[in-house]
């Protein structure tokens, strides 16, 4: 097994996620999630992998997943979320996946094959199952780090048009307040009605929708907002 902490200095994450599995999907998904501050294990039985990736997250692991023993030496239960990106190995999958439901995990992610694959995950547990490679991996991990991100349209590789839920601490806010993300409400979408091009003096409302242009990272960063 092999371990690495990036030292108490480091500002504590809200969330914390397990990686089982450090392929393509798996890998992506951790150094991203970390990227993004949050605390990130990987796991896998290759120690290669685990080697490769143990400078890019908080910690990492080299054991057999399918152990249910292994999973409790490393505290698995402690992680709210667990993402299994042993996709190539359904059997080991779907062992996984029971196991962390057994061990309590609230929400457990799959990357699978196949959509016969996806439905059997899903009957044992699984509470979502992507079907596709590195760039879902990429969009998996944003999502997960930013609850209040929707939908993404890409406009390009650095800016992008998103929905979003208007974060709790941006609620009686005016849209002036956005200005220092550098991003632009474009609809506002409250109660059923449309608020077209707003005002930046319009003060947000909790439950607003609001649809927004500019650059990825800082939609990002508003989405992740408490």
């Amino acid at each position: 097994m092999l371990r690495r902490s990036k030292g108490s200095s480091r500002k504590q994450a809200e969330k914390e996620f397990a990686v089982i599995g450090l392929g393509r999907f798996g890998a992506s998904v951790a150094r991203r999630l970390e990227e993004m501050g949050h605390t990130v294990l990987g796991i896998d039985s290759d120690m290669d992998r685990v080697q490769a990736i143990s400078d890019d997250v908080t910690s990492a692991a080299a054991l057999d997943a399918t152990d249910e023993d292994a999973l409790q030496e490393v505290d698995i239960a402690s992680f709210g979320t667990v993402i299994i990106g042993i996709g190539d190995d359904f059997e080991a999958a779907t062992l996984v996946t029971a196991s962390l439901k057994h061990l309590g995990i609230a929400r457990v992610i799959c990357h699978a094959q196949t959509s016969r694959h996806r439905d059997i995950l899903v009957r044992i547990g699984a509470d979502q199952v992507i079907l596709s490679e590195e760039e879902s991996g990429t969009r998996l991990a944003e999502t997960l780090a930013a609850p209040n991100l929707l939908e993404r349209v890409l406009l390009d590789p650095e800016h992008s048009l998103t929905e979003l839920k208007t974060p709790i601490s941006l609620v009686a806010q005016p849209l002036a307040s956005l200005g220092r993300y550098g991003v632009t409400v474009l609809l506002i979408q409250r109660q059923g009605m449309l608020i077209p091009c707003p005002g930046t003096e319009l003060r947000l409302e909790q439950g607003d929708t609001l649809f927004v242009v500019g650059e990825r990272e800082k939609l990002l960063e508003v989405a992740s907002l408490p």
